[in-house]
C-alpha cells in the first residue's frame, strides 16, 4: 500500500470525527491549524499524521511519535527518505496522462466554484450587516425601556389609549420600579443553556446589566458579545466583552473557533464574585502542640463572570488524552453559551424574560415528534 493510500485509509477513518476533537489532537502535537476552513483539511492534516507516526489506523487518544526511529541507522534514514519522496508525490501523478489531463480540468473547476464562494460570503456578511444595522434602532429603544428612560412616555401613551393597568390603592407612583429590575437576568435564568450560568451571589451586580448587544464582524468570520453595565458597586467596567473568531460561521460547517478574547474585569477591593475565602482551623505541631490557628485560603466559586474568561489551551509538553477532551467539552460549552446569547437571548431577549420562548420551543419540539398511533393503543 503506498503512503497516499495509507492517508485515504486514514481520512476514512476519520471523518467521522469532530472538527474540535481534530483540532485539538492536531494541536497537542504541535500543529498549527488556523489557517484551516474546511473539515477536510483537518482530516487530511490528521491522516497524514497518522500514517507518519506509524499507525495503521485510526484512534481517539493522543498522536504518539513513532517509537521505531531510534533504531534506525542513518543509512535507512537516508533510504526512507527516498522512500517518502516517492510516497508524498501526488495521486494524480500516478495516474495515465490522459487522465491526469481530466483531473487537472476537475481542479480548474473546483478553483473556479470557490472564487464564487468567496464572492456569495462576502455577499452574504453585507447582507448580515445590512440588517444587522436595520435591526439597531429596535435594541436601542428596548434598552431604553428597560432601563426606565420612556417610563413617562409608555404611561401618557396608555393613559390616552385607555390602557392604564389596574393598580391597588396602596400602589403609588413613589412605589413604582423604574424600568424593567433584573431584566436580563431573568432572561438568561429562563434560557436552558445559561440557566445554571447565574448565582445567588451574581444577582445584585447583574441589577445595573443595561444591555446585552452581539456585533458581528464585518467580514461575517465572528462576532462580539458586549455586556453594558452601569455604575455598580462590584468593578469598574462598563462594558465586558467576550469575542470569537469562527472564520466559517456563515457556512454550514461545524465551527472552527480560532480565537476566543474575554474581559479582565477589573473588581473593586474584595468585590471580586468569582472567589471566595474559606478559614479554616490548622493545629499547631512541634513546639505548638496544642496552640491553634485560623488560616484563610482564596479558593475559585461558581459565578456567572467566569463566562469572561476562555479556557486555556493545556500545555503542548504536558497535555495528555484526558486533558484534551476536558479542554475539548470546555470549548464547546463555551461556544454553545456564546450561541445561546448571539442566536437567542439578544434578538428574543422580552420572550425569554416573559418565559414564551421556552414554551415556544417547546410547542416546537412537541409538533415535530411523531406520536403514536391509535391502533397502538388497542
Amino acid at each position: 500500500m503506498t503512503n497516499e493510500e495509507e492517508i485515504q485509509a486514514e481520512i476514512n477513518n476519520a471523518k467521522g470525527m469532530k472538527i474540535s476533537e481534530l483540532k485539538m489532537k492536531l494541536m497537542a502535537k504541535g500543529v498549527l491549524t488556523t489557517t484551516f476552513l474546511e473539515k477536510e483539511e483537518f482530516v487530511r492534516a490528521y491522516a497524514e499524521l497518522v500514517v507518519k507516526d506509524g499507525k495503521n489506523s485510526g484512534f481517539s487518544g493522543l498522536l504518539q511519535t513513532d517509537l521505531n526511529t531510534e533504531n534506525d541507522n542513518d543509512d535507512d534514514d537516508d533510504d526512507d527518505d527516498d522512500d517518502d519522496d516517492d510516497d508524498d508525490q501526488p495521486i494524480n501523478e500516478e495516474v495515465p496522462k490522459y487522465m491526469k489531463l481530466r483531473v487537472e480540468k476537475l481542479t480548474d473547476l473546483h478553483e473556479e466554484r470557490e472564487v464564487l464562494m468567496e464572492q456569495y460570503l462576502k455577499e452574504r456578511a453585507a447582507i448580515e450587516a445590512k440588517y444587522e444595522a436595520l435591526s439597531r434602532p429596535f435594541y436601542e429603544k428596548r434598552t431604553k425601556i428597560i432601563s426606565g428612560e420612556l417610563d413617562s412616555k409608555i404611561a401618557v401613551e396608555s393613559a390616552t389609549n385607555n390602557e392604564l393597568p389596574v393598580t391597588s390603592d396602596k400602589e403609588s407612583d413613589d412605589q413604582q420600579d423604574t424600568g424593567i429590575p433584573l431584566f436580563w437576568c431573568r432572561a438568561i435564568s429562563h434560557m436552558p443553556v445559561t440557566a445554571d450560568l447565574v448565582k445567588e451571589q451574581d444577582l445584585e451586580s447583574l441589577a445595573p446589566l443595561k444591555d446585552v448587544r452581539c456585533v458581528n464582524y464585518e467580514n461575517g468570520k465572528g462576532f462580539i458579545l458586549e455586556f453594558e453595565f452601569g455604575k455598580n458597586d462590584f468593578f469598574d467596567n462598563t462594558v465586558l466583552y467576550k469575542s470569537y473568531d469562527v472564520p466559517n460561521l456563515l457556512l454550514a460547517d461545524e465551527p472552527i473557533l480560532k480565537n476566543v478574547i474575554g474581559t479582565d474585569i477589573k473588581w473593586k477591593p474584595h468585590k471580586n464574585l468569582t472567589v471566595t475565602t474559606v478559614c479554616k482551623q490548622q493545629r499547631g505541631k512541634g513546639k505548638n502542640v496544642g496552640v491553634n490557628r485560623t488560616v484563610s485560603k482564596v479558593v475559585q466559586r461558581d459565578s456567572f463572570f467566569h463566562f469572561f474568561t476562555p479556557p486555556k489551551m493545556p500545555s503542548l509538553e504536558t497535555t495528555n488524552e484526558e486533558e484534551v477532551m476536558r479542554v475539548e467539552a470546555a470549548f464547546n460549552d463555551d461556544y454553545d453559551i456564546a450561541q445561546a446569547f448571539r442566536s437567542h437571548i439578544i434578538p428574543k431577549a422580552v420572550l425569554w424574560f416573559s418565559g414564551d420562548a421556552l414554551e415556544q420551543e417547546m410547542d416546537a419540539a412537541m409538533e415535530g415528534m411523531e406520536w403514536p398511533t391509535a391502533e397502538v393503543f388497542s
